[in-house]
């Protein structure tokens, strides 16, 4: 089973590698990790509509039709789980505390009038 701290802790630490970095790691993570595997595409058979590369890391499974790809959905999926607060974009979003969402663009808009 997974250690949720463990598993968040490698989260926040690969959001400030580089890509190449990031597939890296997790790709050492897979092959740490119990249960953890590593599929690689044949070069012997035509690529299809299906993805060839997935990987299994810390019980969750991505897949792509590249390895980057295969990288970034594996991190999507366990931020999904394990960080919440992590939106699909990989971006972190901090709501203010207004009762009412903001428009930007309005605010910008309405500035550059009354300047």
């Amino acid at each position: 089973m997974t250690d949720t701290a463990q598993l968040r802790e490698f989260l926040e630490t690969i959001t400030e590698f580089t890509p190449t970095a990031q597939a890296s790691a997790i790709t050492h993570e897979a092959g740490n990790t119990q249960g953890g595997e590593i599929i690689f595409p044949n070069p012997d058979t035509p690529k299809g509509l299906r993805p060839s590369w997935r990987i299994t890391a810390h019980g969750i499974t991505a897949s792509g039709f590249t390895q980057m790809e295969m990288i970034q959905n594996w991190i999507r999926r366990a931020n999904k789980l394990y960080r919440p607060e992590v939106e699909a974009d990989g971006f972190i979003s901090w709501h203010l505390p207004y009762g009412i969402p903001r428009n930007d663009a309005e605010e910008i808009g309405n500035a550059c009038a009354t300047a």
